[in-house]
């Protein structure tokens, strides 16, 4: 077995499940290297700030850029209330997962 891990954005209340883009969930199976694209694409993906600007951009896509400015944690199933940054299940209930929609911009921005 082993922890298994999400991404949880606190602001707008999304995750991302690891199983649902053709990733891993152990922590260390959502960062590269891998077949394809990872986790750790997804959320830099969903960060950058400032797209379409200049070469070596990713290609246009809604959710690209989606959680500029917001913060996140990634959280495993064996977190403790005490771990710094400890988001209990009640509230992790309410989160929408948009791993549908990041799985698409995963296939338009590394299109292999």
């Amino acid at each position: 077995m082993g922890q298994y891990h999400k991404v949880y954005n606190l602001d707008k209340r999304e995750f991302i499940h690891g199983h649902q883009i053709n990733n891993g969930l152990k922590l260390m199976e959502q960062c590269g290297p891998g077949e394809g694209a990872t986790t750790s694409d997804a959320v830099w993906l969903l960060l950058a700030n400032s797209n379409g600007r200049g070469g070596g951009d990713a290609p246009k896509h809604s959710m690209v850029g989606r959680w500029a400015g917001d913060r996140l944690v990634v959280q495993g199933d064996y977190v403790e209330g005490t771990d710094t940054a400890y988001i209990p299940d009640c509230e992790i209930e309410s989160f929408t997962n948009i791993s549908a929609d990041v799985k698409e911009m995963l296939g338009t921005c590394f299109p292999y």
